[in-house]
C-alpha cells in the first residue's frame, strides 16, 4: 500500500507522462478501492463467523432434540399399547357386563316365575284343604283317600320348599351379580379414562418434540444456505482484494523507483550543498582572516597612538572584562516523529490471526485509543497530499514528509471524525484532525501508519 493510501484501479499503460495522472494519484485511487474491498471482505468474514457459530449452535441442539423426539415417540408407543390393552379389557368387561345383564334378566325371570308358581299352588291347596298335612289327613273320608291326601300334601310341601329354596338362591345371585356388574362397570370406566388421558398426553408430547426437531432441522438448512452464500461472497471479495492488491503492488514498485530517484536527487543536492557550503566556508574563512588582519593593524595603530600620548597623558583605564559566555543551547529534538495522539496504545504493528482464513494478517499501523473528538497532531512537518474518505479507513489524512533517513517517509491518520486541514504545509505538533470511528471501525480510535517508500512499517522505528 502506498504513501497516499486511497484509490481506484490503475488500468492504462503509460503513453505520455503529461497525459496520465501521477503515480501517487493512481496509487491513491487503487488504494481507495482496495480499502473498500478489504472492508467488504472484513464485513463478510465477520458475518460468516457469526453464521458458522449460529450453525454450530443449531447443530449442537439437534442430537438432544432427536433424542427427546425418540423418547417421546417411545412413550407414545407405550401409552398406545397400554391404551390398546385398556380397550381390550374394556371390551371383555363389556362382554362380561352383557353376560351379567343376561344372567340378571334370567334370574329375575326365574324369581318371578317361582314366586308365581308357589303363590298359585299354595293358594289352591289352602282353598281346598287348609294348611299342613294333618289338616289334609283329618279331612279324609276313607283310608285310601287319607293315603292319597298325605302323599299329595308331602309332594306339595316338597315342591313348595324347592321353589322357596330356588327363590332364595336366585335372589342371592341377583344381588351378587348386580354388585359385581356395578364394580366391573366402575373399574373398566376408570381404567379406560386413565389410559385415554395418558395417551393424549403422550401424543401431545410426541407432536411437540417432532415439531421442535422439525424446526431445528429447518433452521439448520436455512443457516447452512446462508453460510454457503457468505462463503461465495467471501470468495468474490477475496478475489477482488487479490486483484486490487496486484495493482497496488505494481504502483508500489513505481513509487519505490520514484523514491529511489528522489534519494539520488537528494544525494546530489546534498553533495552540491556540501560543496557550496565548503566554498562558503572557505570564503568566510578568508573574510575572517582578512578581518582579523585588519583588526590587528587597527590595534597596532591604536597602540602607536597610545604610546605617543603616554608621555603627556595619564595611564589609560583598564580594559573591561570579557562578556560572560553564552548559555548552551538546548539539545535538538532528535526524534523523527512525535506521537500523533495523547491516547494510550491499544494495538501495535504486527501480524494478527484471522479466525475465518486461519492465517495471520498484518495490522499495518499503531492504534491509539482515545475518545471521539480528541485532537490528532501532525507527527512532524510535511505536506498534506490527501484528505478524504478512503474505504475501510474512513476519513483519512496523508502527509508526505520527504526523504528521511534515506527513504521517502509518509504518515497516515485514519478513521477520523473530521479534518482541520485538507492541504498545504503543516508543522510538527499542529492539530490536523480529530479522532473518530469512520470506515471499518468498532470504536473511537486513531489508526496511525508510517510508510517508507509506500510500504507500511512499524511506527516505533520513527517515534
Amino acid at each position: 500500500m502506498s504513501v497516499t493510501l486511497s484509490a481506484c484501479l490503475f488500468t492504462g499503460a503509460v503513453t505520455h507522462a503529461s497525459a496520465e495522472p501521477e503515480p501517487k494519484q493512481q496509487k491513491e485511487r487503487v488504494e481507495e478501492r482496495l480499502s473498500e474491498a478489504e472492508g467488504d471482505l472484513h464485513e463478510t468474514s465477520g458475518d460468516l463467523v457469526e453464521a458458522h457459530k449460529a450453525l454450530e449452535r443449531t447443530r449442537g441442539k439437534l442430537p438432544a432434540a432427536k433424542s427427546k423426539a425418540e423418547e417421546a415417540a417411545a412413550a407414545e408407543a407405550e401409552a398406545r399399547s397400554a391404551y390398546d390393552d385398556a380397550v381390550a379389557a374394556h371390551e371383555v368387561a363389556q362382554a362380561n357386563e352383557r353376560k351379567a345383564e343376561n344372567e340378571l334378566r334370567t334370574t329375575s325371570t326365574k324369581i318371578s316365575r317361582a314366586r308365581s308358581a308357589v303363590g298359585s299352588f299354595a293358594g289352591k291347596v289352602y282353598q281346598r284343604d287348609g294348611i299342613g298335612t294333618m289338616s289334609v289327613a283329618v279331612g279324609s273320608e276313607d283310608p285310601s283317600d287319607f293315603i292319597d291326601k298325605m302323599i299329595m300334601a308331602e309332594s306339595v310341601g316338597e315342591t313348595q320348599g324347592a321353589a322357596l329354596q330356588d327363590l332364595s338362591t336366585s335372589r342371592a345371585n341377583l344381588v351378587s351379580t348386580g354388585d359385581r356388574l356395578q364394580a366391573l362397570r366402575e373399574q373398566t370406566k376408570q381404567a379406560k379414562e386413565t389410559k385415554e388421558s395418558a395417551l393424549a398426553s403422550a401424543t401431545e408430547a410426541s407432536s411437540a418434540a417432532d415439531a421442535a426437531q422439525a424446526d431445528l432441522e429447518s433452521l439448520e438448512k436455512d443457516q447452512s444456505s446462508q453460510a454457503a452464500a457468505l462463503e461465495r461472497e467471501k470468495a468474490k471479495d477475496a478475489e477482488r482484494v487479490e486483484s486490487l492488491q496486484a495493482e497496488s503492488d505494481k504502483l508500489t514498485k513505481i513509487l519505490e523507483e520514484r523514491a529511489r530517484q528522489a534519494r539520488i536527487r537528494e544525494a546530489e543536492i546534498r553533495k552540491a550543498r556540501a560543496a557550496q557550503e565548503r566554498r562558503e566556508a572557505k570564503a568566510r574563512e578568508r573574510a575572517r582572516r582578512e578581518q582579523e588582519r585588519r583588526e590587528q593593524q587597527a590595534r597596532e595603530r591604536e597602540r602607536e597612538r597610545a604610546s605617543r600620548k603616554s608621555s603627556s597623558s595619564p595611564a589609560p583605564a583598564p580594559a573591561p572584562p570579557p562578556p560572560p559566555p553564552k548559555p548552551p543551547k538546548p539539545p535538538a529534538d532528535t526524534g523523527v516523529l512525535r506521537a500523533p495522539s495523547g491516547g494510550y496504545v491499544s494495538s501495535e504493528f504486527g501480524l494478527r490471526f484471522h479466525p475465518i482464513h486461519q492465517t495471520s494478517r498484518l495490522h499495518s499501523g499503531r492504534d491509539y485509543a482515545a475518545n471521539c473528538g480528541t485532537p490528532v497532531y501532525a507527527a512532524t512537518s510535511g505536506t498534506v497530499i490527501s484528505a478524504g474518505v478512503a474505504g475501510g479507513y474512513g476519513n483519512q489524512l496523508v502527509i508526505d514528509h520527504g526523504v528521511k533517513r534515506g527513504v521517502s517517509l509518509a504518515t497516515t491518520y485514519n478513521h477520523l471524525q473530521r479534518f482541520t486541514v485538507t492541504g498545504g504545509h503543516v508543522e510538527r505538533g499542529q492539530v490536523i484532525a480529530y479522532v473518530g470511528t469512520t470506515g471499518t471501525s468498532t470504536g473511537c480510535h486513531l489508526h496511525f501508519e508510517t510508510r517508507e517508500n509506500g510500504t507500511p512499517t512499524d511506527p516505533r522505528r520513527w517515534l
